[in-house]
């Protein structure tokens, strides 16, 4: 069995749970592998997926739906009748963190066969806490939540999310971050404690930071993952209007070794 895994992460929860993925096909006899989506997206990488036997397909929930990057990335897929799975991560379980809907149906005519999908909650990255405790504990739910999918991928069991019965609604709602996201692409602001180190230039997955005359310079392709704004060594970076709803400041997922009586509740 080969598995291949494209994953797209902004803050890095879609990925470890792609990592937690990958090591239990791995220690059960499947060959896995992990592609950054954005690799795709930006031409760096062209997967031949007929040598693969399933594909899983990662995000994180922007808005109760996916960010814009994995539409793009669908629009790069072969017609074929490639096996896959979806798996997307989320600050919160309600309506199911929206629909996948629209991604099914795209993947469904190009001859894509749905298997198996799922939902992580993971701790969020707006609007809550980096308290340790609480980060912990949910993210071991999550990991122990992925662990149990890769087994069933493995046993053959057939799993769908339900679609919220407000689906056209949040798919609404979506349509509305997706285009402010860009509406504020430029909202990004640099403090004087940026020391133009390149980190965030080199890890945006839209090529949309550079650096042109000693600054910093963001134009409109922003997805708001918040990669910049999670990994500036200086926490430089800030937005002029979503500021307040950020996390003080980022937390650190556990090591998967650091699983105890209290982190698992």
């Amino acid at each position: 069995m080969r598995i291949l895994i494209i994953q797209f992460s902004g803050t890095g929860n879609t990925r470890r749970i792609a990592e937690v993925l990958r090591q239990e096909f791995e220690d059960n006899g499947a060959e896995s592998r992990i592609i950054p989506m954005e690799h795709i997206t930006l031409g760096k990488i062209t997967p031949d997926y007929a040598g693969w036997d399933i594909v899983g397909i990662g995000f994180p929930v922007h808005a109760m739906d996916a960010p814009a990057i994995v539409y793009d990335f669908i629009g790069t897929l072969p017609k074929s009748a490639t096996r896959y799975f979806l798996f997307k991560t989320a600050g919160s379980t309600t309506f199911n963190a929206g629909s996948t809907y629209n991604i099914r149906h795209k993947l469904a005519l190009l001859g894509w066969k749905l298997i198996h999908e799922q939902l992580y909650e993971m701790p969020p990255n707006a609007f809550g806490t980096a308290n340790p405790k609480k980060v912990n504990k949910r993210y071991f739910k999550a990991r122990a939540l992925a662990i149990k999918t890769a087994a069933e991928i493995l046993g053959g069991v057939n799993s769908r999310l339900a679609d919220p019965m407000i689906r056209n609604l949040l798919y609404r709602f979506a349509a509305l971050e997706k285009h402010g996201a860009q509406q504020s692409s430029k909202r990004w602001i640099v403090s004087s404690a940026c020391t133009l180190c390149g980190i965030c230039v080199e890890n945006c997955p839209t090529e949309n930071i550079h650096i042109e005359e000693g600054k910093l310079l963001f134009d409109d392709k922003c997805l708001l993952c918040l990669r910049c704004w999670w990994n500036c060594p200086a926490r430089a970076i800030s937005h002029t209007f979503l500021k307040p709803f950020f996390l003080k400041e980022p937390y650190i997922l556990p090591n998967d070794n650091d699983i105890s009586e209290e982190t698992n509740g």
